[in-house]
């Protein structure tokens, strides 16, 4: 196993799942924040605005998202932190990873509060 294609965690990239993959920046900071991050949060958007009609679809399509939003941070952050090209990009995409975090945050506060509401 070449020592290049061993990064975080001493697991060689090939052996990783998709998730792990992510979650350690493995994609390129490109494709983890436009394709993973940006792209589907327009989906998951969409699909809120448009498609969900329900409370209850609301709730699971927000902690379903919840939960594949944490490797996207993670692995943005990650990306960030290995990009070898101008810096204004990597840091870029650090402080959009924190805006994202807090707005996360924020939607399963606001989440929180709307069941209680409902209860």
């Amino acid at each position: 196993m070449a020592q290049s294609e061993i990064l975080n965690y001493g697991l060689p990239v090939a052996s990783k799942g998709f998730f792990r993959k992510l979650a350690d920046g493995d994609f390129g900071l490109a494709k983890t924040y436009w394709l993973f991050g940006v792209t589907v949060s327009i989906g998951v958007n969409l699909l809120s605005n448009f498609v969900i009609t329900s409370i209850q679809g609301l709730v699971l399509l927000t902690l379903a998202y919840a939960v594949y939003d944490v490797p996207v941070i993670l692995g943005t952050w990650r990306a960030a932190k290995k990009y070898q090209g101008p810096k204004l990009w990597a840091n870029l995409a650090k402080s959009m990873t924190v805006v994202g975090a807090i707005m996360l945050v924020a939607v399963l506060v606001m989440l929180v509060v709307l069941l209680l509401k409902e209860a």
